[in-house]
């Protein structure tokens, strides 16, 4: 071998080198969640940074341009909205600025992700991740909470101990870790939490029964069972706490939300109605720069008043209305901030879930991470503030998003270059 093809070669092995442990770091900071001023985080500086790696990514999973496109056009709307609205709100430019960086966060952060599935493997970059978010823990505020399991702890160990058995290829181990930690989950007035874990252990175990020979899974059909499993975990879940098996402090307090609002949904996410009656005033959004006025706090109450909650308590011009617009949504969050562009990119989410969960769960090959993931995505789009779900959707999305063509599912990191060669997993 010549000199300069060993010279070559070395550069190139220090070149993949390189390249790992970058495509390592990247994830574990965006699971971390470090804080700079401004609500920056250390992950999303090294998103942006990457910006000129990740763009050339996005062309090999289905919907991920889109997905950029409409994300860059939310944070222009949120700005043209916000103008339009200072005729007859206040503006707050920190509120602007917070919302903008949520936003360029979740779509930077997710494309950084998807160059790290591409060059470490999806399974990895998903333990990274964990594993930052793990780090982080006694950094958050949950952990000094009156429930610290629920609102600190549940999350970031569900992550981790899922991309472990994931990256162990260990079906049997999944449930394991669903199980027991939807378990402690349900003795920790975690009834979301635990329902959603329950369903998806349900369907990692599904994907476990025989094949027939020469049949592959329908999509659609895979589709239907997962809304009826999601009703029957429903309809379940609820008998066994109102029959007072996860405690009488759950027990009452589910039925005093079924007694509220006529339905468990309703009572434990009163700010739904607040949510309709808003976007019913105004349809095209407020601008994400927009505090509320006191026409806008009245509407919302009257929404909630509608369906039985009473909403003079503190928490509606608190929390929902003290700094901008809360409605504890992704969907009406983003709807509410950056308008009909908002509201279609999360629409896309929707999509871009049931699409992924229909096709893995056909071909049975969802990881029980990525049902998971898939479960909390259409649970955070309905119920959840952004705020706290852009680390899970920019997960769910980067280790979820189908190739573009038809291929295997990255399943580990490529291999060290051999020779002159390079290989790369995508």
């Amino acid at each position: 071998m010549s000199t300069r093809s060993i010279v070559l070669d070395s550069l190139a092995t220090q070149r993949t080198l390189i390249e790992r442990v970058i495509a390592s770091a990247v994830p574990l900071l965006l699971g971390a969640g470090i804080s700079l001023p401004y609500g920056v985080k250390y992950g999303y500086v090294a998103a942006v940074l990457l910006l000129p790696v990740w763009v050339s990514i996005l062309p090999r999973y289905r919907g991920a341009r889109l997905y950029v496109i409409l994300g860059v056009a939310a944070v222009v709307s949120g700005f043209v909205l916000t103008g339009f609205a200072a005729a007859d709100h206040a503006i707050s430019s920190s509120l602007l600025l917070d919302n903008t960086i949520i936003m360029l966060g979740l779509v930077s952060g997710t494309g950084a992700l998807l160059w790290s599935r591409h060059i470490v493997g999806a399974p990895m970059s998903a333990v990274w991740f964990g594993a930052g978010m793990v780090a982080a823990i006694p950094l958050g505020s949950g952990i000094d909470s009156d429930n610290p399991w629920r609102f600190g702890i549940s999350l970031p160990i569900t992550v981790l101990l899922l991309a472990l058995a994931w990256k162990w290829k260990s079906r049997p181990l999944e449930i394991v870790f669903i199980l027991v930690v939807g378990g402690i989950s349900s003795l920790n007035d975690a009834r979301s939490g635990s329902a959603m874990l329950l369903m998806s252990a349900a369907l990692v175990a599904w994907q476990l029964r025989p094949k027939a020979a020469g049949r592959r899974g329908s999509t659609v059909r895979t589709l239907l069972g997962f809304v009826v499993l999601g009703s029957a975990v429903y309809t379940i879940a609820q008998a066994v706490i109102l029959g007072g098996l996860l405690g009488e402090r759950t027990q009452e307090r589910t039925q005093a939300q079924i007694d509220t609002s006529g339905s468990l949904i309703l009572g434990g996410r009163p700010e739904a109605a607040a949510t309709t009656s808003l976007i019913s005033e105004n349809p095209f959004g407020y601008g994400s720069g927009t505090l509320a006025t006191l026409s806008d706090i009245l509407v919302a109450k009257t929404g909630m008043s509608s369906i039985g909650y009473l909403p003079n308590n503190g928490y509606v011009e608190n929390y929902m209305f003290g700094v901008g617009f809360e409605v504890h949504s992704v969907l009406g969050d983003l709807w509410i901030r950056f308008g009909l562009i908002g509201a279609a990119f999360t629409v896309l989410l929707l999509v871009l879930t049931f699409r992924t969960i229909a096709d893995m769960l056909a071909r049975r090959a969802a990881s029980a991470l990525v049902v998971w993931l898939a479960v909390r995505m259409i649970w955070n789009v309905l119920f959840s503030p952004i705020g706290t779900s852009v680390p899970l959707i920019m997960l769910f999305l980067a280790v979820g998003l189908l190739p573009a063509k038809e291929s295997p599912l990255p399943s580990g990191p490529p291999d060290l270059p051999k020779r002159s060669k390079r290989r790369i997993t995508s």
